[in-house]
């Protein structure tokens, strides 16, 4: 081979030789090393500069990058469309292409994998490993070309030209070499980590698998296996767990390319290795990782028919930072007060749950950086979801500074200086630079996450597809009512929950980060300059008066209350009747006035009767017969006046309008008052927008609640007809890996009878703690609260308050939304905790206590519409407090006092 050849075997390639890029370098590293690496060879980075210069593209390139706009994703995308389209449309010189062709012919009958290997892919701090395009399968020579133009122009895609910005890499110095490789054919392929990518242990390898080639893992397609390996001495593995993967599809060799087969249930189930292959591929890692000086590898790897291991590519693993945890996992339920409050079935705590970590935990985490987080977010203890306070604890160092943690997020910890005590999490640092990265990979990764762009993009996302979606779900489920199979139902529930993915990719933004954020930050800019008492009576006003699906559904069910008290025969029926018959007695009556009530009721019914009183899908939603709930608030409100809503809203307006001026007024009298105030209207006007973002996706959320009811329900029925349950409710009370199981029959008539047994114990469990509320922490099987300072002879309590107001008044202790009827006017209504089902009766009481929740939970939001005063996370109210007692409560510092008992 000549001084000037552009190419090189991977077998002869000089790991030093910065022509071939580290990829290939790192691969003949290994080659050297005799491990098992596919042939192929390597286009070196100066057949990249003569390309160029041949098709005069470097000052083309030179000039497009001048006028980008770094600031502006659209110049970057129009940039890097530009150079990609001049690149992928120009030629080869015919000198590269006949050398080319020399090294391919080898290759010529297999399918071979074009892919990228930069001077600057990993860099010592970053890696940005993945940005550089790789094609698999190809099979003919103009494949291959066009596949190493392909490579070319990925080098200038909207995330390449992002990293080199802000790694400040000069674009003559970056230069990229291609790799052209055989093929393997793989019955499993994925990754491994010598050191654990998520808490950064050494002691431990993380191997991710699945059957077929790794792409369906490199592309995000498939939820691989999960094997965790630990490192012993004398070089002997353990392997720790093995979690199988819901992998559902496996890339496979196509005539052309790759394409993705879905994998039979069957084999989903199976893992995509057997224990001797785990073991090996560590030791293989743990070899790799020695000849690369001991520094942790991710590594790309498949097996093939004959059980060979190859090595696709290795590099190393950057931003590795050490850990530092107690042991154990601390499990709160605080967080889960204001956005998970209800009891909690098996099903639907692995519906919800699985979606929440795997959206919003782990791959929000990984789009942000934050490599460190733990990627167990929740437990199901005593019928109620728990959250892992490490991976809490972590948010707020990264995401709220420290003089924006309130009483209300505090909350989540418990009381004290411990590790997890409100004090240590008051105190904890804010990692000011790791939240401007993860803001910038936000950029780059995922832009609908940014502040701007959250709200639009998710009512964009209800109006042109999930509207339409369950449309056409309510269509296929009818369907297979009439004439499906057990099978259509399970794979209909998997559908589902894959549409309501875009749900969660965009709620994890606008909850968590643009929600809280916002409003933490109003009510921090109130306090500094105007004081702490004038931030607790303002910013309760400041943020009501909002408009979004929670006021809409209960304005609609006031306008239906409204028509019942101008018909006297309705509000006869009404006060007369049961709840749990008056849908039957509309749908036969033949008076005019209640005919065209039941149509009016049917329209609501179509609108907002995916509503329910919880999120648990174990319980009936509005639209389901005999609409009990639904009629025991009509029915509460008929009984006694409400307040006119049309009035109270515009009032609430006035006062808010009046508020906000007196703010304006004295912001402005402050120094550089004009520019506090325009920085304060624009987080105002955010905070807004995402408490109704908020309401809003709630309102999605009740909708694909209701489906899954409908789903899991049907096949529930079939397995009463297949005589594996009695009721067709028990279906809430198993997972859904149990539910597919007993639909494939995996089971043996002992299995089934074992299931059965667990099942009435979680029925058991779930119904003990319907409305009693667990602990409210949990280290290992030590069970914990804060230190209540008061009990039932105390006359002062303290809460949070969460809408300003005093009130003097008899209360009304609820356990059940089955006496929702029993309020009366003008009464406290004291709770465990609300949901938008509870809500259409504020409208009626005099003021609000619940034992959960905080300033941003659904009682609080609706009693700062109704202006009525509100005081939440008094432990124990529904204990301590009996209905009749007259008590005061003050929403502006959040007390509640005892007063004389009524007689």
């Amino acid at each position: 081979m000549t001084e000037k050849s552009l190419t090189v075997e991977l077998t002869k390639v000089d790991p030093k030789n910065r022509e071939v890029g580290s990829k290939a370098a790192n691969l003949g590293k290994l080659i050297q090393s005799n491990f098992n690496v596919p042939n192929g060879f390597v286009i070196k980075n100066n057949a990249y500069n003569i390309f160029l210069k041949n098709n005069n593209i470097t000052e083309f390139i030179h000039k497009s990058l001048e006028s980008i706009d770094y600031n502006n994703l659209e110049s970057i995308e129009h940039i890097s469309k530009s150079i990609s389209n001049l690149i992928e449309n120009s030629s080869f010189p015919s000198g590269i292409i006949d050398e080319v062709r020399l090294k391919y012919q080898p290759y010529s009958t297999f399918g071979v994998a074009v892919r990228s290997s930069a001077t600057a892919e990993d860099l010592p701090t970053a890696s940005f490993a993945g940005q550089y395009d790789t094609y698999l399968n190809l099979k003919d020579f103009n494949q291959v070309i066009h596949g190493i133009k392909k490579c070319y122009a990925s080098l200038w895609s909207n995330r390449a030209i992002i990293y080199q910005y802000k790694n400040k890499i000069p674009y003559d110095k970056l230069k990229i070499a291609v790799i052209v490789q055989r093929m393997v054919p793989a019955k499993s392929a994925g990754v491994l980590f010598t050191i654990n990518p998520i808490t950064s242990n050494r002691k431990e390898i993380l191997i991710e698998s699945n059957f077929g080639l790794g792409e369906s893992i490199v592309s995000g397609k498939s939820s691989p296996d999960q094997f965790l390996i630990e490192r012993l001495k004398k070089k002997s593995m353990n392997i720790l767990s093995k979690q199988i993967g819901n992998k559902n599809l496996a890339a496979q060799p196509a005539d052309r390319g790759i394409e993705y087969v879905e994998i039979s249930d069957e084999l989903n189930e199976q893992p995509s290795l057997i224990n001797k292959e785990i073991v090996k591929l560590a030791e293989v890692g743990l070899q790799i990782e020695k000849k690369f000086n001991k520094i942790p590898q991710d590594i790309e790897w498949a097996i093939d028919h004959n059980n060979d291991i190859y090595i696709l590519q290795t590099r190393p693993v950057t931003a590795i930072k050490p850990e530092s945890r107690p042991s154990g996992i601390l499990w709160s339920r605080g967080y889960s007060d204001d956005y998970w409050n209800d009891n909690v079935t098996p099903l639907y705590f692995e519906l919800l749950g699985d979606l929440i970590t795997k959206v919003v935990n782990i791959e929000l985490n990984s789009i942000m950086g934050y490599s460190e987080m733990d990627t167990q977010l929740l437990k199901l203890y005593k019928a109620h979801a728990y959250f892992n306070l490490d991976v809490i604890k972590r948010k707020i160092e990264n995401e709220i500074p420290t003089f924006m943690r309130n009483e209300d997020v505090l909350n989540y910890f418990p009381e004290g200086s411990g590790p997890y005590g409100k004090t240590t999490m008051k105190a904890l640092p804010f990692h000011l630079i790791k939240r401007i990265v993860a803001e910038l990979r936000i950029m780059v990764y995922d832009p609908n996450g940014s502040m701007s762009k959250t709200a639009e993009e998710y009512e964009s996302w209800n109006q042109e597809i999930f509207d339409q979606y369950c449309n056409e779900f309510d269509k296929k489920l009818q369907k297979f009512i009439e004439s499906g199979e057990l099978m259509d139902f399970i794979r209909l529930a998997e559908e589902l929950d894959k549409t309501m993915i875009a749900h969660f990719r965009l709620i994890r933004y606008g909850i968590p980060v643009h929600n809280i954020g916002m409003n933490l930050l109003v009510q921090y800019l109130l306090n500094r300059f105007l004081s702490k008492e004038e931030c607790s009576r303002f910013y309760p006003i400041l943020v009501s008066g909002l408009k979004h699906k929670l006021t809409e559904t209960n304005d609609r069910i006031h306008y239906l209350a409204s028509l019942i008290n101008k018909s006297p025969e309705l509000k006869s029926l009404f006060i007369k009747q049961e709840s749990k018959s008056i849908y039957k007695i509309l749908s036969e009556e033949t008076n005019l006035s209640i005919k065209n009530f039941h149509t009016e009721f049917e329209r609501f019914l179509t609108d907002y009767g995916d509503r329910g009183f919880t999120r648990e899908i174990f319980y009936p939603r509005w639209r389901e017969p005999p609409m009990t709930n639904v009629f025991d608030i009509l029915k509460s409100l008929v009984i006694d006046q409400w307040q006119e809503l049309d009035s109270l809203k515009s009032k609430n307006l006035k006062k808010r309008d009046l508020v906000e001026k007196f703010v304006e007024t004295k912001i402005r009298s402050k120094r550089f008052g004009s520019l506090i105030w325009k920085f304060f209207s624009i987080i105002l006007k955010n905070s807004r927008k995402y408490i109704k973002f908020r309401e809003d996706q709630r309102f999605n959320l009740d909708r694909w609640i209701t489906r899954n009811r409908q789903l899991y329900l049907e096949i529930g029925r079939k397995f009463v007809e297949k005589g594996i349950l009695t009721v067709h409710n028990m279906i809430f009370f198993l997972y859904k890996k149990e539910i597919k199981n007993l639909a494939l029959n995996r089971y043996n008539k002992q299995e089934i009878e074992n299931i059965l047994s667990v099942v009435m114990k979680r029925y058991t469990e779930f119904k003990k703690y319907e409305n009693k509320t667990p602990p409210k922490f949990l280290l290992g099987s030590r069970e914990f609260d804060d230190i209540l300072k008061y009990n039932k002879k105390s006359k002062l309590f303290q809460g949070i308050p969460a809408s300003q107001g005093i009130i003097k008044a008899p209360i009304r202790v609820i356990h059940d939304i089955d006496l929702i009827s029993t309020v009366r006017l003008g009464e406290i209504l004291v709770v465990s905790r609300t949901d938008p089902g509870w809500t259409p009766v504020f409208s009626k009481i005099g003021g609000l206590i619940t034992e959960m929740g905080g300033i941003l939970s659904h009682g609080a939001v609706v009693s700062r519409e109704y202006g009525i005063p509100a005081v939440t996370n008094v432990r124990n109210a529904c204990e301590i407090f009996k209905t009749g007692q007259i008590i005061e409560i003050d929403g502006f510092n959040g007390t509640v006092r005892t007063q004389k008992n009524k007689e």
